[in-house]
């Protein structure tokens, strides 16, 4: 592979140390070049004295002193020749120094071209490089800038000024501080302080002013730059548009918000799941009802929440939904409060994408358990209405049959069916009448047919007549109809002829529970009319046709296991009606 291209600060770097070393190569050989000239200029010094001494010494006249001895001159002339010889040989270094020096003069002269012309390329590189960054800075649609080591803001590109309206010169140092909106500034130049002293990355979101004066949300993320030793030399920094990826965020936060407000707040379980019934999130009701947690409901856990029987149908109405593309379960769910299973209507529809493919299933389970026991109730309460219906035609037509069987004529006909139809109607309005499966109570029966006769205040006690007897006593709703035909008999009859139609008349009616055996419970009625005159002699016709009498005394024990006594004693007459009623501990009896 070939050498890794140098970066063009390196390769400055180094060609400005070849330079000084250049330089300081050149500078030790002037200091020796110069050390050379100064020894030949003191040998040449030398040599010139010693060549004036030695021919002032052969010039001098015959009565000067006398000349040096001959061993003397010769050590001069000796001197000289050696100092020569060393002059040349200075000489001689002297002038290959010189020509050292001439070459090396050439040679630095050439490589400092050459290092010239490198770092003028370079220099030329580099203002090309800041040009095209300069360039790029003012292109790239982030907003850039650069502070030096202490946070101090130096440099801005020029998208920072086209957006704020604001020249570079109003942006430097802590100018730029001021488009920062004043909800985010204190925060923000916190973060930016704890980076500087940490020498870490700056990353902060907040709001730049435009230059129309609005606000945009802004990505902000700042570097340090470092030199060879770890210190930081400037921060750069970058602010990205982040206004509609923060507004959009913001706008579907709220969705989520309200989207799963109004899932807490429905009164459904809610969930979500992939094919196959795998969930992948219950809402809270679900782990409230259950008492089983988000977590342990994911996959098919959810199903240890269902009813044993019901498991199997709840996946084949999954296997049944990838077809049908809707999900329908009918399934009982544990109730962990009330430590029972529930009846669900569990519903589900499928996600899509835009290319229809499925995304997940979303679903809910309503809690239908009211509704499955009011049917059930309902199926009851039609069938015993049947019955009930039954039971009233059949009595329609023997009461029909046997009105018409006494009348003497079309008129008495009438009359008399009517009022027993009444007494019928207003028997049906006290069964209508019934809430949460409530009996019909005999008292309520008796204050009934009576208040439809002669005026009753609230205690049942009326001008002619007493009431007396617990209240409160549950009837059979196959007893009531029977029943009350015969107080209205009796009621009918004390109006008429008895009781009821004297002014010195008077009704009482007694009653009590009777217990003759273990588990046996029985009311005891007791009609006693007094004050009556103008009684019919002994085995003469019935007043009225003798119909509440043959109830009383045939209808009553046939139809009720009833035991009955009808009296006309010599002052009115005498009733007894003894029949069976639900205990007080039995939940509802039979019909």
């Amino acid at each position: 592979m070939g050498k890794k291209a140098e970066a063009p600060g390196q390769i400055s770097a180094r060609l400005l140390d070849e330079v000084e070393q250049l330089r300081t190569s050149l500078e030790s050989a002037l200091e020796e070049n110069a050390r050379l000239m100064e020894d030949r200029d003191r040998l040449s010094r030398r040599v010139t004295q010693l060549s004036q001494d030695l021919q002032a010494a052969r010039s001098a006249p015959p009565p000067a002193p006398p000349a040096l001895p001959s061993v003397e001159q010769g050590q001069a002339e000796e001197e000289l020749r050696v100092a020569f010889e060393e002059l040349q040989v200075l000489t001689e270094e002297l002038e290959v120094a010189n020509s050292s020096l001439q070459q090396a003069n050439h040679e630095l002269d050439g490589r400092v071209e050459e290092r010239t012309r490198q770092i003028q390329e370079i220099n030329d590189t580099l203002r090309a490089t800041e040009n095209s960054l300069r360039t790029i800075a003012d292109l790239v649609p982030d907003l850039l800038w650069r502070s030096d080591a202490t946070g101090h803001a130096n440099w801005f590109n020029q998208r920072w000024c086209d957006y704020t309206g604001w020249d570079k010169e109003e942006l430097k140092e802590e100018g730029w501080t001021n488009a920062l909106h004043p909800l985010d500034r204190a925060s923000s130049l916190a973060a930016w302080a704890q980076a500087m002293a940490a020498g870490t990355v700056y990353q902060e979101q907040h709001r730049i002013r435009d230059a129309q004066g609005d606000y945009r949300w802004f990505l902000i993320r700042a570097e340090p730059m470092r030199d060879a030793n770890g210190t930081i030399l400037a921060w750069f920094a970058a602010a990205t548009d982040m206004h509609e990826q923060r507004t959009a965020m913001e706008a579907l936060q709220r969705s989520e918000l309200r989207f799963r407000t109004l899932i807490e707040g429905m009164p459904q379980l809610v969930w979500r799941a992939v094919d196959s019934g795998q969930w992948t999130w219950s809402s809270p009701q679900w782990s409230a009802f259950t008492g089983q947690s988000e977590k342990a409901s994911r996959s098919l856990g959810w199903l240890e929440m269902l009813h044993p029987d019901d498991r199997d149908h709840a996946m084949a109405a999954w296997t049944r939904a990838q077809q049908t593309g809707s999900l329908e379960i009918e399934g009982r769910i544990f109730n962990a409060q009330d430590r029972r299973y529930r009846h669900f209507r569990t519903r589900g529809v499928p996600v899509r994408s835009s290319e229809s493919s499925l995304l997940e299933w979303l679903g809910t389970s309503t809690d239908v358990d009211d509704i499955v026991q009011l049917q059930a109730h309902q199926e009851v309460l039609v069938g015993e209405l049947q019955h009930r219906t039954r039971n009233l035609m059949a009595v329609v037509q023997s009461v029909t049959a046997r009105t018409l069987k006494g009348s003497h004529s079309l008129d008495h006909f009438a009359q008399c069916i009517g009022d027993r139809f009444d007494a019928l109607a207003r028997v049906q309005g006290l069964l209508s009448r019934r809430k949460g499966g409530l009996r019909v109570t005999f008292d309520a029966l008796l204050r009934e047919e009576l208040s439809a006769h002669v005026p009753l205040d609230a205690d049942g006690r009326g001008e002619h007549v007493t009431l007396t007897g617990p209240a409160g006593i549950s009837l059979k709703s196959a007893t009531v109809q029977t029943l009350a035909l015969a107080l209205h008999e009796l009621a009918t009859n004390a109006v008429k002829y008895g009781a009821l139609s004297q002014p010195a008349g008077r009704l009482e009616v007694r009653w009590d529970i009777r217990r003759p055996a273990p588990g046996e419970c029985r009311l005891f009625v007791d009609w006693r009319e007094r004050g009556v005159s103008e009684l019919p002699a002994p085995g003469a016709e019935p007043k009225g046709g003798g119909y509440g009498r043959e109830l009383i005394e045939r209808a009553l024990p046939y139809q009720l296991n009833a035991q009955t006594s009808y009296a006309v004693e010599t002052d009115g007459v005498h009733c007894t009606i003894d029949v069976r009623v639900p205990s007080e501990d039995s939940e509802g009896g039979g019909r």
